[in-house]
């Protein structure tokens, strides 16, 4: 209300978003909210929404007392989750094409900026304890919440477009405390690793000669193995119920208490698809190769089917969805059986039905995929 940044950063994405669902529902008639029609949100009230959120993001520029401050930041991850949605750039998928992510490199730049390199670090991620007081300036609690935004925007990123992790992660995070935390910090220190991986496999870790690039990918390995046998009784789940593919259950149930500790167990398996293409001991000639891809492409499935099943349990929470739908953008070309892969796609259709996030363009590379592989 008293923020003009972040009112029309609000406005922007939110008549992107409602627009996006009436296209996506197929309404013809425009914006109806519980029956009521809104004929005032229209793409041309986004773009008044917009350009008067530049406008003010470019006078608080011209302040350096409030160039980086929380309000900038905020305003920037809520106008990168527009550009996500935006029906300009309809694809989940590099391979035909990624959206033009002008906000992420500017989020980039205010975090750079704003933060030292051990701001995203594995023991003080779980940041401060939020403000009282709802107008105080600066606010710490709302810049630490947005630079989790951000961190999560540039997971997908990074995955979508298989590039390194471009904000700044501490060097010296050490994964093996398993220390007594509440699940929210359990899941942003996951954020983290998964954040570090994401350095490891695509950027850092290319250059790495032989024995240093084992250490390295065997200490974030590490982690994954003692979460497995240590995880916190919080994030074991509430029931679990294997896939059934011959009676049409294609995905296993999961339930979770809540959709935090549902966010962590996936980006724990997304996590799972990184070591595992990246692991240095993985054969690439010779007569075990051939053993050891098909041994990864059933991991890649078997991850698959979680992160899906993780979203489907947990339904009231629709970023699960778009977690899935980043691990099946990267790996979903791997699934081969006909009923499943038809799952998927009706996965994905129901994300951009039910929630507009952009998933035609994904479906259409993977059925070119499907159907190459099928042909090879």
């Amino acid at each position: 209300m008293f923020c003009p940044v972040l009112r029309y950063a609000i406005l922007t994405a939110s008549a992107g978003h409602l627009i996006r669902m009436a296209s996506c529902q197929g309404d013809s008639n425009g914006v109806t909210i519980n029956g009521i029609k809104l004929p005032r949100i229209n793409v041309d009230a986004v773009v008044h929404y917009h350009d008067t959120c530049i406008s003010y993001l470019l006078d608080l520029s011209k302040d350096p007392n409030e160039q980086y401050n929380e309000d900038v930041l905020t305003a920037a991850t809520i106008l990168r989750f527009y550009e996500q949605i935006d029906g300009k750039y309809p694809t989940l998928s590099p391979s035909i094409g990624m959206d033009s992510e002008a906000y992420l490199s500017t989020v980039q730049f205010i975090v750079s900026s704003q933060q030292n390199e051990s701001f995203y670090a594995y023991d003080t991620i779980h940041g401060p304890r939020r403000n009282r007081d709802i107008h105080a300036i600066p606010s710490t609690s709302l810049r630490h919440s947005a630079c989790l935004i951000a961190l999560r925007q540039e997971i997908w990123s990074g995955f979508l477009n298989q590039r390194t992790f471009r904000l700044p992660v501490c060097p010296t995070n050490d994964y093996t405390q398993f220390d007594h935390v509440n699940d929210f910090t359990w899941t942003n220190r996951i954020l983290v690793w998964c954040a570090d991986i994401l350095k490891f496999c695509f950027g850092e870790g290319k250059s790495l000669p032989f024995a240093e690039k084992m250490k390295r990918w065997s200490a974030l390995k590490a982690f994954d193995l003692k979460w497995e046998s240590n995880k916190p009784l919080e994030f074991k789940p509430l029931y679990f119920e294997e896939a059934d593919p011959s009676s049409g259950k294609f995905f296993p149930v999961i339930w979770h208490q809540n959709a935090c500790q549902a966010v962590g167990s996936q980006h724990i398996e997304l996590s799972r698809i990184l070591l595992a293409v990246s692991d240095p001991k993985l054969s690439r000639l010779g007569l075990a190769a051939r053993q050891a891809n098909l041994a990864l492409e059933e991991e890649l499935r078997c991850i698959i089917r979680r992160l899906v099943g993780l979203a489907l349990s947990n339904s009231k929470c629709p970023s699960l969805f778009v977690d899935a739908a980043v691990g099946i953008s990267v790996c979903g070309e791997y699934l081969t059986d006909p009923a499943e892969q038809n799952a998927i796609l009706e996965f994905l259709a129901n994300l951009e039905f039910q929630h507009g996030w952009p998933t035609a363009a994904t479906a259409t590379a993977l059925n070119e995929a499907w159907q190459t592989r099928a042909l090879s």
